[in-house]
């Protein structure tokens, strides 16, 4: 039998499979590959040498007639290993270059949000029949050979599924937010206040990064969605970029929201906590309690843009019921006073003398007295001192004592006073001692405006 050099015979007989290894791999250039062969080839000479020593130190003498009788199931052909090992190199080096290939092809120019290929190499193998030797009666010696057949190289997406279009891929970053939005609008700048959220509009966002808002006088604009990540005091937040080229009396469209995981029904916008979309099925239900009702009040004093030196607010349970009542000051100058509101039936209300919210006090602070549920103050004026007492029970107030004394021109007339009568020096100082008797306290100035936190329920 004609010896043949093993590289031409496996140049001949794999040919189909080194070819299909070699398509699997085209970013390995000739000079590469050369490289791969001599070292294989190098690696088979040596073994080949070893195996023939091995041979004639065991070497078994046949005569004349001797037949090999049975079947003989050869061992791996020693050429197999260096091919083994030059496939094994080829398969690495092409699935490290293929996948960089992949990855560059597949992750957005911003790295983020973009698909994260895993590469599965899947190979098939079959098996045939290889004629090893015969002898002189014609009968042969076979073995089993292994051929590896295909071998495919299948990228897939981060959530296990096949990577089929690019484009997929770029609008995968919306589909939590798709539906139905409120577009809201703090008028305090304070979204943590349900009765400041105004609504704007409703937001409606698609499966292809598309938003349609409708305002809430009928404007619609249209625009796109894009994907972001912001880092924020070392936080990665998810972050949606809106944009239009279109205006329609809506201000937020050109603008950044952000995404928190423990709130997944909001989009907030900026960092002020001023504007927000919610998905319409968690719009909250605002609970009516006296919270909510000073709430409501102190948010209507903001927007109502009341002129006020220095207004503060208190809260202050006068009469005793375990509902406090809500006490305004207007600031700090000697004009400056107190209103106060109590809560009846899902409102606060105002005490008044039924034609406007009294005044209490000056210097914006009162005085009240918790045991006697009273309220109190005196002041003095150009002529003389004034002493008020008001007894608040089941949320009316009933003027007790307004004493005054007064220094008259006439000295006829008395120059002292209660509720519009004149009284003698005697009784005023007896009202006077009864005023003075009560634990007073000053109220009014505890929290500033804007400060919600006493009605918060968190």
């Amino acid at each position: 039998m004609k010896e043949k050099n093993i590289f031409d015979v496996l140049e001949n007989a794999e040919y189909d499979s080194m070819e299909r290894l070699i398509d699997k791999c085209p970013e390995i250039s000739d000079e590469q590959l050369e490289k791969i062969f001599v070292m294989s080839e190098k690696k088979f000479r040596k073994q080949r040498a070893e195996k023939e020593r091995t041979k004639r130190d065991n070497s078994i003498k046949m005569t004349h007639g001797d037949v090999v009788e049975g079947v003989e199931h050869s061992k791996r052909p020693a050429w197999l290993t260096p091919l083994t090992t030059a496939a094994s190199i080829l398969l690495i080096a092409g699935i490290a270059i293929g996948s960089t290939a992949m990855l560059k092809r597949h992750t957005k120019p911003h790295g983020d949000g973009g698909i994260t290929p895993a590469v599965t190499v899947t190979t098939s193998t079959g098996t045939g029949t290889n004629i090893v030797s015969t002898d002189e009666n014609g009968s042969t010696i076979t073995g089993t050979a292994v051929t590896t057949t295909t071998t495919t190289v299948t990228a897939k997406a981060s959530d296990g599924k096949d990577n089929n279009t690019e484009e997929t891929a770029d609008t995968e970053f919306i589909k939590p937010f798709v539906g139905t939005w409120r577009y809201e609008m703090s008028s305090v700048n304070n979204l943590s206040i349900p009765e400041s959220a105004d609504y704007m509009g409703t937001v409606e966002i698609t499966a292809d990064a598309a938003y349609t808002m409708t305002d809430n006088s009928g404007n619609v604009t249209h625009g796109t969605i894009s994907n972001a990540v912001e880092e924020i005091g070392g936080t990665r937040l998810q972050c949606l970029d809106f944009s239009s080229n279109e205006y329609s009396g809506t201000a937020f469209l050109t603008t950044r929201a952000y995404y928190v995981e423990s709130r997944p029904y909001e989009l907030h916008f900026g960092n002020s906590n001023i504007a927000r979309l919610v998905r319409e099925e968690h719009v909250e239900t605002i609970e009516t309690n006296w919270k909510s009702a000073y709430r409501k009040e102190l948010v209507n004093l903001i927007n109502a843009g009341t002129v006020f030196n220095d207004p503060m607010w208190d809260l202050q349970d006068i009469d005793g019921d375990g509902i406090p009542e809500l006490f305004i000051s207007s600031g700090t100058e000697k004009s400056d006073y107190v209103q106060i509101y109590y809560y009846e039936n899902g409102n606060a209300i105002g005490i008044n003398n039924t034609v406007q919210v009294l005044r209490f006090g000056d210097y914006g602070v009162t005085q009240i007295s918790k045991e006697d549920h009273y309220i109190g103050y005196s002041y003095v004026d150009n002529i003389g001192v004034i002493y008020d007492l008001t007894r608040f029970e089941e949320h009316y107030p009933y003027n007790d004592m307004f004493i005054h004394y007064h220094q008259l021109d006439d000295p006829d007339d008395s120059p002292y006073g209660l509720n519009a009568r004149p009284i003698s020096e005697e009784e005023f100082n007896s009202w006077v001692s009864k005023f003075n008797s009560k634990n007073w306290i000053s109220v009014g100035r505890q929290y500033y405006i804007g400060d919600f936190s006493p009605l918060l329920d968190n």
